[in-house]
């Protein structure tokens, strides 16, 4: 089994090992060190980076049958005796995260009953789960300046080692099957929190800087929090601090005076789009009076034929449907552009059935494909030109009225 150098002090990135085991793990060279620094995969926490023998370390993970820890490699390593780097800032960013969910894990519990049920440490997002299906932002923001009173008070964070048999008053959420150390380990916050892990941690709790909660979000009976620490906290918060900032300066207002501006500007767009509306409704109505007047005559039918560039589909749909609420009557309507459409529609007293002139008619615009009601088609979705479009809908007319 591997000695893990890890447990005993997480801020040592640089030692020598020898090679006890080399073997391929997914087609990539991969070794077996009787000694290692490198944190395996595992309790919610990733794994370590850095290198082996000047090789980049891309995984390590411990295998189950042995408890080794194997170190997947980016190319082989030469010799058995191998100097070894881990990755600092990767390392240090994953004690305080670690150690900060240790902390909000017994805050929530003291301030809000709520018990942690998972952790994920990713590289983007780190969160856990508790048992309760909603946090009142209010209770989420008096566990937020609990916890972060437990960093500012810069405890000392210490390990044990205890018989499993006296672990009472620590939390354990699953008592491991095998130790790999000579006790439980146990992460002691002192005078706050005992928690079995074997993840690295800081030394003190001023080392995790600060704990902000990002994120509430409801998953079934359970709630999972999203929250950023120390360096990751920071960089949060300069990128926030960064689009406030542009837009306290679009807006020409003061950062805190952002919500208010954006208040307004809401209503001034709903008020807009409103006017809008009311403004295209009478643009419709006007067109389909200016596009009926000039309608061609089949018998009874009249025949409305016309081809727009770029023209909004749902403005499109709406003047179709405007055309045919009178009788007797077919639009043939298509726009152009990299996305070309094309709209058939007849009203309701007509017998013709548009899927079939549609899909005779698109055959013009290789790729094309549409489809829709008897009374109402609709196809496209090439670039076609107006002149394509034109020839699109005279081919359905044709079809339609049964011209060769």
């Amino acid at each position: 089994m591997t000695e893990r150098l890890y447990y005993n002090d997480a801020s040592l990135t640089e030692f020598t090992a020898r090679v006890v085991e080399r073997l391929n793990v997914g087609g990539r060279p991969a070794v077996v060190l009787d000694r290692t620094c490198f944190y395996p995969t595992g309790g919610g926490q990733p794994h370590d980076v850095g290198t082996i023998g000047g090789a980049a370390v891309v995984d390590v993970f411990t295998r189950e049958e042995d408890a080794a820890v194997v170190h997947v490699l980016a190319e082989e390593v030469d010799g058995n005796e191998v100097v070894c780097h881990v990755d600092w800032a990767r390392r240090f960013d994953h004690m305080q995260h670690h150690t900060g969910q240790h902390i909000l894990t017994r805050a929530f519990e003291q301030i809000a009953g709520a018990h942690t049920v998972g952790f994920h440490l990713g590289d983007e997002s780190v969160t856990i789960d508790l048992d309760v299906p909603a946090v009142p932002p209010e209770v989420a923001e008096q566990v937020e300046e609990f916890a972060n009173r437990i960093v500012w008070e810069d405890r000392p964070v210490l390990v044990q080692l205890i018989p499993p048999d006296e672990a009472e008053g620590v939390r354990v959420r699953l008592m491991p099957d095998h130790l790999l150390t000579a006790g439980l380990r146990v992460i002691d916050i002192v005078g706050f929190d005992r928690t079995a892990c074997g993840g690295t941690h800081v030394t003190r709790t001023g080392q995790i800087g600060i704990i902000k909660i990002i994120r509430l979000e409801k998953r079934g009976a359970e709630t999972r929090v999203e929250f950023r620490c120390g360096g990751r906290a920071l960089r949060d918060y300069h990128e926030k601090h960064d689009i406030l900032s542009r837009l306290a300066a679009d807006l020409t207002c003061s950062h805190r005076e952002v919500g208010e501006a954006l208040n307004r500007l809401r209503a001034d767009l709903k008020a807009t789009q409103r006017a809008l509306k009311t403004a295209t409704a009478q643009l419709i109505a006007y067109e389909v009076e200016h596009l009926l007047a000039r309608a061609t005559r089949r018998g009874e039918v009249r025949v409305v034929k016309a081809a727009f560039e770029g023209r909004d589909m749902g403005d499109l749909r709406t003047l179709a449907g405007r055309l045919v609420e009178a009788p007797n009557v077919v639009a043939l309507l298509g726009t152009a552009g990299e996305k070309a459409q094309v709209i058939l529609a007849c009203s309701a007293d007509l017998p013709y059935d548009l899927n079939v002139a549609l899909q005779q008619a698109l055959a013009l615009l290789g790729g094309a494909r549409g489809g829709g009601r008897p009374d109402f088609a609709q196809g496209g979705g090439v670039a076609a030109s107006a002149d394509q479009i034109n020839a699109v809908l005279e081919a359905a007319e044709r079809v339609l009225f049964a011209e060769p």
